[in-house]
């Protein structure tokens, strides 16, 4: 794999990554740099996780789409082969040129491909996913109880009880807003094709596929494909079968609480990490970010609805039932 000179480059963009090449009717990548070690052990890191997400789709053998299969991957020589894909990328100029009869089978591929990746991987609530992956530059993961508890040597407890009441309505609110699920991570024109004589929908790339927010997915990552109506897949979608349920409404009130109580649990690791660098300075950060999350609080409507959602996550929390679903879902996404 060494002598890629002669051979034909597909990807004529300019390549971040990665370098594509076609021969003998495989399609062979290489990274774009080959000098540093750490870049190199990223780029492979990435194929290996291509190759475990295109293979956990494969095995659902779902006719509505195609996955290029990975033949094989170089850890000494840095190069992975994959079958060739048919087809032209699904541009915006193709898109309009094809017949109604074309365009429903794209969108009826397509859902079935978002449903599948979707699927494949366990669908995660807000609050799962904050409290278990949002971990923190020094301290890693942990929880915003833990945070406040050590806070109380340097902020008076009243005001970080603000924040506790805050995360209590995070927990109950997020827990019917959109769903966190397993996705594409890179859906561009570039990424999915259209074969006109076998009318066949096929995607690749699953390099920087990850967990995103579901309403972000269709929203902002789906919808860079510009000849995409956002809204009429959604509906393909929905119609689908799904063995675990996913939300796609997104609540801006959460998302400006998420925000607020990752600042607050950002600024309270770094300034524990050290206490005693700038200590009236960070002290002071963390006081802001506790100020904003108690303006926010007080915007929320609805005390009563609240209050009672509270007092059952309260209920459940004292399960040992409960609790042990919530370990086994962390346990098995860490994997």
């Amino acid at each position: 794999m060494s002598k890629l000179d002669n051979l034909q480059q597909i990807n004529t963009n300019i390549p971040r990554e990665t370098l594509v090449f076609l021969a003998d009717g495989l399609v062979i990548k290489r990274p774009v740099d080959k000098t540093n070690k750490k870049i190199l052990d990223t780029w492979l890191g990435k194929q290996k996780q291509a190759k475990e997400v295109s293979d956990s789709l494969l095995e659902r053998k779902n006719k509505h789409y195609f996955i290029p299969r990975t033949l094989e991957i170089s850890s000494n020589e840095f190069f992975s082969v994959e079958e060739r894909v048919f087809g032209k990328p699904l541009t915006s100029s193709f898109f309009e040129q094809l017949s109604d009869k074309e365009k429903n089978i794209i969108y009826t591929s397509f859902a079935h491909f978002i449903n599948d990746i979707n699927q494949s991987r366990q669908v995660l609530t807000q609050k799962e996913t904050f409290d278990n992956f949002t971990s923190i530059e020094y301290l890693g993961e942990v929880s915003i109880k833990t945070l406040v508890d050590k806070l109380k040597k340097h902020i008076p407890e009243k005001d970080l009880q603000i924040v506790l009441d805050a995360k209590d309505w995070f927990d109950v609110a997020s827990d019917k807003d959109a769903s966190v699920v397993f996705a594409h991570g890179d859906m561009n024109e570039h990424n999915i094709f259209f074969n006109r004589e076998t009318l066949t929908l096929s995607v690749i790339d699953f390099a920087d596929s990850k967990y995103q927010n579901a309403d972000y997915m269709f929203n902002v990552d789906l919808a860079r494909l510009g000849w995409l109506d956002v809204e009429r897949l959604i509906k393909e979608y929905e119609k689908l079968p799904k063995k675990q349920h996913v939300n796609i409404s997104n609540s801006q009130e959460i998302k400006k609480m998420r925000n607020a109580l990752y600042n607050f649990k950002n600024a309270a690791g770094e300034f524990l990490h050290n206490p005693k660098i700038a200590t009236k300075i960070r002290i002071n950060i963390i006081k802001q970010e506790i100020e904003k999350i108690k303006q926010l609080y007080k915007q929320i409507h609805g005390t009563n609805q609240f209050q009672k959602g509270k007092d059952t996550l309260k209920k459940l929390a004292k399960n040992n039932e409960f609790k042990q679903v919530l370990k086994t879902k962390y346990n098995e996404n860490k994997r």
